[in-house]
């Protein structure tokens, strides 16, 4: 059975020369490699400042153990520990980091040689010591992640130079060939073993840069969909379209609810005066306005007609009837604070009378959810009700807001309001009561 190919595999953008070598994209190999050194920095200096310190304490230990400290084991000690600090300096400027992974390369041989220097110096060759200790500093390119072609350079150095030393002192005659042998096909039998294991670290590494870059991409483009569907939808419906409850926006239900409905008065006429550009611009300004401000208040825009927008409070996300009516409140109060905002924008694009929004409020029971086809649907309000806050609104003077006896009761007690007469709504057999905030009675009047 052939089993499926990794979509991250299969990604065009990070197509690699072989299974082992480099991105075919130059500009995605110049990313990993950027990425790269970020990931080993951390790693890179925790380990550079153990090293250096550990390398200074050695003559201290040496001399706690042994009574006396060689002078030449001061100048090999610092002969490390110098260079080894000196990457971690080379980190602290971002601009010298694309040097980091010759230097710790650089490092990591100077290491090691000056090592085989001080061993073969105070006990010889044959001991082994040098050997062992070689072999042991060959492991830091792995430690701290090299790219394999410096991990390569630094196994081959560390290893040619030992090797190099024990059969010169074999031909010397200063040790036997039984003696070295076993050192030598250490080395040689490590040095290939240490290459592959660091080509498997980098093959490693690159598989996490194209999981992480893949994540990173199929998250932007989420986010670009999100961005696209809020177009389209309220925030609050694509809230849950993303989290899968789609029950709370699907079927419709019989929910009740605050319906507000608005309209900027005149807007009709000023738009017969208007250039297409300008009213494009008027009303895109004038819709993500008024969105912003309803939504910030956690209700739902249902509907745009030109200037003319119908909302909802209480669904999809539920709360008490009494404090749906607050946030339609608040709503249609920021709603006249930004247009008056607005104007002063639009005067430089000819509007010299500034525009004002009238706002209906009311309550009641409506049937909430998705309308339409299966191909299409809208999230939307139906129902009398949304009726008679578009009726309200109709009979509010410009810049002033009305609520209906409903959505009155709810908040009579809450703030001062005028009773401004009824108000008759086709379909509904008796008039409808409706109030305005007593800031805003002595100037509206039922028509």
């Amino acid at each position: 059975m052939t089993l499926p190919t990794s979509s991250i595999d299969a990604s065009p953008a990070f197509a690699q020369s072989g299974r082992w070598g480099m991105f075919r994209e130059p500009s995605v190999e110049a990313d990993y490699r950027a990425w790269h050194r970020d990931e080993i920095t951390p790693v890179t200096r925790a380990v550079g400042i153990g090293s250096a310190v550990v390398w200074l304490l050695i003559p201290v230990m040496y001399a706690w153990m042994i009574g006396e400290t060689p002078r030449l084991l001061f100048v090999s000690t610092w002969a490390i520990a110098v260079p080894t600090l000196t990457i971690v300096v080379l980190l602290s400027y971002t601009t010298l980091r694309r040097w980091m992974n010759l230097a710790t390369a650089f490092v990591a041989i100077v290491i090691g040689l000056n090592f085989a220097w001080f061993m073969s110096s105070q006990y010889g060759t044959h001991s082994g010591t040098v050997a062992c200790g070689v072999l042991s500093v060959i492991f830091y390119p792995l430690v701290v992640r090299l790219p394999t072609r410096e991990s390569a350079a630094v196994v081959v150095t560390l290893t040619a130079a030992p090797v190099a030393l024990l059969i010169r002192d074999t031909q010397q005659g200063e040790v036997s060939l039984s003696q070295t042998w076993p050192y030598i096909a250490i080395l040689l039998a490590s040095a290939p073993i240490l290459v592959v294991a660091a080509a498997l670290i980098e093959r490693g590494m690159r598989r996490q840069f194209i999981a992480q870059r893949t994540v990173a991409r199929q998250q932007e483009q989420l986010q670009a969909s999100r961005r696209l569907l809020q177009k389209y939808a309220p925030a609050a419906v694509v809230d849950r379209i993303e989290s899968g409850d789609h029950e709370a926006i699907g079927v419709p239900q019989r929910l009740r609810v605050t319906a507000l409905s608005s309209d900027v008065a005149g807007f009709t006429a000023l738009a017969d005066r208007l250039d297409p550009e300008s009213l494009s611009q008027i009303i895109s300004e004038y819709v993500g306005a008024m969105s912003e401000i309803i939504e910030g208040q956690r209700g739902v825009v249902t509907e745009f007609a030109g200037d003319g927008l119908m909302a909802i409070f209480g669904a999809p996300e539920r709360c008490e009837p009494v404090d749906q009516v607050r946030q339609a409140m608040a709503a249609a109060q920021g709603m006249h604070r930004r247009l008056a905002e607005l104007n002063d924008t639009w005067y430089q694009l000819g509007i010299e009378q500034p525009l004002h929004v009238r706002v209906g409020i009311n309550s009641g029971v409506l049937s909430v959810g998705t309308f339409g086809s299966d191909g299409r649907g809208t999230y939307t309000a139906i129902g009398l009700q949304m009726n008679i806050a578009a009726r309200i609104q109709a009979q509010a003077k410009p810049g002033r807001t009305l609520l209906s006896g409903t959505s009155w009761h709810l908040v009579k007690d809450e703030a001062t309001f005028e009773p401004l007469g009824e108000v008759m709504v086709k379909g509904v057999h008796f008039p409808i009561s409706v109030y305005a905030p007593h800031e805003e009675s002595s100037a509206t009047v039922i028509s």
